[in-house]
């Protein structure tokens, strides 16, 4: 069997389309489990403080920062920034844009279309990047301790240095607060510069103002542009504990895909697949190695969130979408182009979504993450809208994922901070933690779970 170890890589972030960032941090400790009340599955956690001022234009050359995406910017960065060069007139950047600052735009574009927000929340985020970094994503602090393209502080709640320069989580934790402070969507109306300015709490709260009509270049120009990521390599070990991947390279599907894991035959075995969120596709295989799709179909539409699970009991695993707060549930096999549905609404629509056995009895039921305040809130019963299970478990804005991790058959959750996976092995029916905890490749890499040997037990991996 190949060992093959993981690489470091610079870290950087390859967007995780409509899930949350993959962070560092450390474990928080979980609350115990209570039984969620019927009005709301838990309340939204407080909003940051404020972020620090805008780079001082003599600072901004002597900062350290590092790359916003895998492998720094790429020629199609270089042809978007000639294109929009002549037009931009901004201030703090305007016609010095270069291939760097509009690859940052790209992640910041990408990661809150992901989110399925439209199009004038990546304007506002733009247009705060710009103020506050001139599109860089500082290493080091210029003001207290501001870091990132935000300039979001750690002391002031915004997450720790580590997260505050991974580009996807910094957006991320942007527009949770926009959205705490504009609810019901009222961030599609009114000054950009002003929201931008309620958002970070500036010293310099005239300068967002000045910057939007830049921004609105940048967004117009990447929010269509198709993403140029590369294939994506998926490095997967059959141990739990090992911190190099067990088995060869997995070659399969390209960004702007994201991974996705399931037993679609029924053997006993998981393997790796993948869902675009530009066309709403899912690209399943049983044999991924052969870097070919044996089902590729459409369900529901773009920029759904996907999620897996067994929803009948017939031990073969099927796809769904999160599109909103209503799950929807693939019942016909990927193998049949007949598609028949079942939906249920459940959790609300900042909430990312989950599938597992929670009970043992053979069939997943859908259940909810809340990357505000880190609960999960599971149940057995979602179709009645209530949680069973609601309890808090790792750092907000970590990536959640499920899997049975002592082959008992029955789902736990876990988080991924930074390189680390946490996985929860006391039963999410009690209020009592245990934890497991391995550090495996690195910030950059999205997560991936599954049974890869068929002994019973998921193991992870991660795709790159």
């Amino acid at each position: 069997m190949t060992i093959t170890a993981l690489r470091a890589r610079p870290s950087v972030v390859r967007p995780l389309i409509a899930l949350t960032a993959l962070v560092g941090g450390l474990l928080a400790s979980a609350a115990g489990a209570t039984a969620a009340q019927a009005a709301g599955l838990a309340p939204t956690p407080p909003v940051p403080g404020p972020a620090g001022p805008p780079v001082p234009a003599e600072l901004a050359a002597a900062l350290a920062y590092t790359a916003c995406v895998p492998g720094g910017p790429t020629a199609a960065d270089g042809a978007i920034a000639n294109q929009v060069r002549p037009n931009m007139n901004g201030p703090r950047m305007g016609r010095s844009v270069n291939a760097y600052n509009v690859s940052c735009a790209r992640i910041i574009t990408t990661t809150v279309k992901g989110r399925g927000l439209d199009k004038r929340a990546a304007v506002i985020a733009v247009t705060t990047a710009i103020t506050e970094s001139t599109l860089h994503n500082y290493t080091e602090a210029g003001d207290h301790d501001s870091l990132g393209l935000f300039q979001q502080r750690p002391s002031q709640g915004w997450g720790t240095p580590a997260q505050l320069t991974n580009p996807v989580y910094a957006t991320n934790a942007f527009i949770n607060a926009m959205l705490a402070k504009y609810p019901n969507n009222s961030w599609m109306s009114g000054d950009i510069g002003a929201i931008c300015q309620r958002v970070q709490v500036s010293a310099v709260p005239d300068a967002y103002a000045h910057e939007v009509h830049d921004a609105q270049l940048l967004v117009n120009a990447l929010w269509n542009a198709a993403p140029d990521f590369g294939v994506l390599e998926f490095y997967l070990t059959d141990d739990q504990a090992s911190r190099v991947s067990t088995r060869p390279v997995i070659r399969y599907g390209n960004s702007p895909m994201v991974p996705i894991s399931g037993d679609w035959d029924g053997d006993g075995t998981d393997t790796v697949s993948t869902y675009d969120p530009t066309s709403g596709r899912f690209h399943i295989s049983n044999s991924p190695a052969n870097g070919q799709a044996q089902y590729s179909f459409r369900y529901g539409d773009a920029n759904g969130v996907p999620f897996v699970g067994d929803w009948d009991g017939d031990g073969k695993d099927n796809v769904g979408v999160r599109m909103g707060r209503v799950f929807y549930m693939r019942t016909s096999p990927v193998t049949s182009a007949t598609e028949t549905t079942q939906s249920v609404s459940y959790g609300d629509v900042a909430m990312l979504p989950l599938a597992g056995d929670w009970d043992g009895d053979g069939k997943d039921t859908v259940s909810a993450y809340d990357p505000r305040d880190a609960r999960f809130h599971i149940s057995n019963s979602p179709a009645n809208g209530q949680a069973q299970y609601s309890f808090r478990y790792g750092d907000p804005n970590a990536a959640p994922f499920v899997g049975d991790w002592d082959g008992d058959g029955k789902d736990n959750v876990g988080v991924r901070m930074g390189y680390v996976f946490y996985l929860r092995t006391s039963p999410v029916t009690t209020a009592t933690e245990t934890t497991h905890s391995v550090g495996y490749g690195d910030t950059a890499n999205l997560p991936v779970i599954g049974d890869w040997n068929g002994d019973g037990k998921d193991s992870q991996g991660i795709a790159r």
